[in-house]
């Protein structure tokens, strides 16, 4: 056969092959699905109960029952099996090829039978292969021939749906799902636009990205100005960008609030509305003025992505999430993710479940580096802000989110865990007070040599992932969200009997705005500092003041100050902690 047969497949679709096929060893399988006569895979349906060994695969029972299951509920149907081999071999056995034939006489609808092999190998890929994050898909199908079965390779091509979403700064509530619209198949994806905030779905037709997809809006389709010759996957961000309502002023959005609250808001921002109940016991904790206060959270972790989730519970109404990286199965062990999260973005998993705790919320996603957004680029997103919380693990990033945020006037805090989680930090800055960089010099100096701090990957400069309990690094996450909540309402009573609002009253007075935690008994400097302090075990935390160094770059005196949208944000020189930290109280 001559003709070079394709292969289309979503990239929500690859990213489950990758993960949970390509991320445990072989042989694992699992059943592709799609809509009806199509080239198109949509779905992965993993084989979790394989009869498998390293050298072989046999579909289970159970995978069956559950293609049954899927194709009586909806419109997507069996298109044939993927399963992985050892990384030497990226191509169908001669067992394989018995098993083609097999499957293809018990499916002769299909005309031919998908049957790619996954490997664990990161080099170049061929015309018929796809290579994502040190994973090989090698794509196969089987076609019934007058001599018996031929096996063949095909060519593949993804469709960006979950990259065009994401752009487009949607949020996908839920998994896709393949329906039959007046007899024509789609790939349905509920999802909600930070731009468009009717639209509740889109229908993506199977010639997409040449064709638009169809944005389901107050039940009706909204007409979308296509561009063809844009890249595949930022044409629907440019469609959304022209469809997009003209934004209220400042002025307008603070008359709609105060004739809504019944109470004048002080600054307009991204923030959503406050829904009705969803916040009343925590009616006098904190202020409603927290719906329109909006946050830019760096890292999506297990710090960030569970500090996200406490201030939207506490009434925050707009986030914007930065993060490049996507959830693998490691990561569910101490972050809110599930297993569907896996492989997709972290800031989209994040979002959808965060929209679905308040659906009004306004959340922006950047699925990009600290690095690759630029110094000019954060600092717009800080402007526009009320708050920063940087939760990466990049001391890089850390210390440019410093220096931008503090010139831009902007507080911020910065959690951090130490070696372990055996114990942690949760850093203030805000004007007047001292930098990041100052406050962990002399902590950094004192603990050279000692098992406090993090190792870090020499070329990255990444802090290196190891074991810690999940309650532990939640401990110092729970106080970071808090110390945000206080920082988010004026220090000057402006938010009338709202609580939190003196959380941080003495604090701020002395000066404290370095918080060390301990999680495990006579952990660091704990052990001498509450030596005989009565009753302390663990879970203590020590709050202390922290000196400005008048030559810092950031937050020294005025004429030793940079501009960090004029160059790299500047290292600080790390002091002795005699000369930087007092220990000023301590609970």
């Amino acid at each position: 056969m001559s003709a070079v047969m394709r292969v289309r497949v979503t990239d929500h679709a690859l990213a489950a092959i990758v993960d949970r096929i390509g991320g445990v060893p072989p042989e694992a399988g699992g059943a592709l699905l799609g809509p009806a006569g199509t080239d198109l895979v949509t779905h992965l349906v993993p084989d979790d109960e394989a009869a498998v060994t390293s050298v072989r695969y046999r579909t289970s029972t159970r995978l069956i029952e559950e293609v049954e299951r899927i194709q009586r509920a909806g419109a997507a149907r069996f298109k044939g099996i993927v399963h992985s081999h050892p990384a030497e071999l990226p191509e169908p056995s001669e067992q394989d090829h018995r098993e083609f034939g097999r499957s293809l006489a018990l499916n002769p609808h299909l005309g031919r039978y998908l049957a790619p092999v996954v490997t664990r190998d990161d080099g170049p890929p061929a015309p018929h292969e796809l290579v994502s994050r040190g994973t090989r898909v090698s794509w196969f199908g089987a076609v019934g021939t007058p001599g018996g079965v031929e096996v063949l390779p095909m060519r593949p091509l993804v469709l960006p749906v979950s990259a065009s979403l994401d752009r487009a700064g949607a949020h996908e509530v839920g998994e896709p799902e393949v329906l039959t619209m007046d007899g024509v198949p789609v790939l349905a994806v509920r999802a909600r636009f930070e731009a468009l905030p009717s639209v509740s779905a889109v229908l993506f037709g199977v010639d997409f990205p040449a064709t638009p997809p169809v944005l389901v809006t107050h039940g009706s389709p909204l007409a979308l100005s296509w561009d063809p010759a844009a890249a595949a996957a930022d044409r629907l961000a440019l469609a959304v960008a022209a469809a997009r309502p003209r934004r209220r002023s400042p002025a307008s959005a603070a008359r709609l609030w105060a004739a809504s609250a019944g109470t004048a808001r002080p600054r307009a921002r991204r923030g959503g509305r406050r829904t009705p109940r969803l916040f009343a016991r925590s009616a006098g904790l904190v202020a409603p003025e927290l719906a329109g206060r909006h946050v830019v959270m760096a890292g999506a972790g297990s710090v960030g992505a569970y500090l996200a989730e406490c201030l939207v519970r506490s009434g925050v109404g707009g986030l914007t999430l930065i993060d490049p990286e996507r959830v693998a199965p490691e990561n569910l062990g101490r972050s809110p993710y599930t297993v569907r999260d896996i492989g997709r973005s972290k800031v989209s998993a994040l979002a959808s479940r965060l929209v679905a705790v308040n659906p009004d919320l306004s959340v922006r996603t950047l699925g990009r580096t600290v690095h690759e957004l630029g110094a000019r680029g954060l600092a717009d997103e800080l402007r526009d802000s009320d708050l920063l919380v940087a939760a990466t693990d990049d001391s890089r990033a850390q210390r440019r989110l410093d220096h931008l945020a503090y010139w831009t006037g902007v507080p911020a805090v910065f959690p951090g865990l130490y070696r372990g989680a055996a114990g942690g930090e949760v850093i203030m800055t805000y004007p007047g007070a001292a930098c990041w960089g100052c406050a962990t010099a002399g902590v950094r100096e004192l603990s050279a040599g000692t098992a406090l701090v993090q190792p870090a990957d020499y070329g990255t400069g990444r802090l290196v992932a190891e074991p810690g309990l999940v309650v532990d690094i939640q401990h110092v996450s729970a106080a970071a969200a808090k110390i945000a909540l206080a920082l988010l309402h004026p220090s000057d009573g402006g938010t009338g009997q709202a609580r939190i609002a003196r959380f941080l009253t003495v604090a701020r007075e002395r000066g404290q705005s370095y918080v060390a935690f301990g999680t495990e008994p006579g952990y660091w400097l704990f052990g001498h500092v509450l030596a005989e302090a009565p009753g302390q075990h663990a879970f203590q935390s020590v709050w202390m003041t922290v000196e400005r160094r008048p030559d810092c770059p950031v937050c020294g005196a005025e004429d030793s100050r940079t501009d960090p949208l004029a160059g790299p944000a500047q290292d600080v020189s790390p002091g002795r902690l005699r000369d930087l930290i007092r220990t000023g109280g301590q609970s």
